[in-house]
Order: C-alpha cells, then structure tokens, then sequence
C-alpha cells in the first residue's frame, strides 16, 4: 500500500478489520475510515484503491489541509524564472494531489500539512527518542529534533523544553500513539534528508 505523502498507511492509518463497503466504488473490501475528512460531501468509508486513484476529485471532499502559502513560497524560491501564474498552478496540482489522495492522518488538532523544498513533505512516523536518534545517524539526536521543528512552531517553542517530551519508546502504530497526550508528527522531504517535526497535544 503506497501514497506518496504518507508511509506506511497500514501502520499509521489502519484499515478497517473486517470487510466494509466503500462508498465510491461499492465493493465489500477492507477501508480506510473517511467519517474525518474535511468539505461538503459526508463518506463513511472508501478503500486504499479509490484513494490512491484520485476517486475524491469526483467529490467536494479531502483527507487533510496543505500549508499552500509556504509551498507556493519555497516553489517561487526555487523557481524565480516562473510567472507568479505558474507558480499558483503548480501549488494548487501538488496540494490537490495530497488533499485527494493523501490517507487521513488523525491527529489531536487540525493543522496543516508541512511542506519542504517546494513540495508537501511524507509523513513517516510518530516521534520518539529512538526515531530521532535513528534519523540523525551519527549526528546528536536533540539537535536534529530542534532543527526539524517546522516555522509555524519553531518561533513559539521552547525546543530543549519540549525534547523532555519526545517520548522514550518507539511509537510503533496508531494504536500506540493513542496512549499518548502529546504527539510529534515526524515528516521528511521528497526530495532531501530534511526532516520536519510538528506536535500538539489532546
């Protein structure tokens, strides 16, 4: 199962345990639960095939809220030649295409989703001490987790504080995280070994 903004979906996401009925292609398979999505039309349930081919651009409905003003930011960085049109279309393709095919990440409060080197960047997991100390390879761990912090947080936030928090153990599914009260959404570029961290709390 494969989505090119979030890893490993069957892990972090979940399908439903027994046999369910997708509302956009109708057939009793296993289904991601779609009662979180955001917009007009209301869907219970759709399957990992329906979303991965883009079936919710039939319908006024997404997983998930891309942070288009930063995109279109680091895109016109990178891309100085294109026209300010060009820019907004290029955007505005990406973020459909992570609204509308993108599984529903749950989280504790709606933010939205970070972006790196003029692309939405792949969620990969929940933060812990030793998923940080994985990524940083030879580097210090804490470091790479104050660096990751994304902007919109990076300002507000105490880093070395908020690294007391970063838990101890590795939260391994959905269902793990669930015990916690504080969460770190760990992200990384499509395109770089950048790493991006976004939190919150119940």
């Amino acid at each position: 199962m494969t989505f090119t903004y979030l890893d490993q979906p069957e892990l972090f996401i979940g399908v439903s345990d027994e046999e369910t009925r997708c509302d956009l292609c109708h057939q009793q398979k296993p289904c991601f639960d779609a009662a979180g999505f955001f917009g007009e039309d209301e869907l219970a349930f759709i399957c990992p095939d329906c979303l991965s081919n883009g079936r919710l651009y039939e319908r006024d409905s997404y997983t998930c809220q891309g942070d288009v003003t930063e995109l279109k930011r680091q895109l016109n960085e990178a891309n100085p030649a294109l026209s300010k049109a060009d820019i907004d279309d290029l955007a505005d393709q990406k973020t459909l295409d992570l609204e509308k095919t993108t599984p529903h990440l749950v989280t504790w409060q709606d933010w939205e989703w970070p972006c790196a080197d003029g692309d939405y960047a792949r969620f990969i997991g929940y933060g812990s001490k030793p998923l940080y100390r994985q990524l940083a390879g030879d580097s210090d761990a804490q470091s790479l987790f104050e660096k990751s912090l994304y902007y919109t947080l990076a300002e507000e936030t105490d880093a070395e504080e908020v690294w007391e928090d970063v838990p101890k153990k590795a939260i391994p599914d959905y269902a793990a995280s669930s015990k916690y009260s504080t969460l770190f959404y760990v992200f990384k570029s499509l395109h770089s070994d950048r790493i991006i961290t976004l939190w919150d709390s119940d």
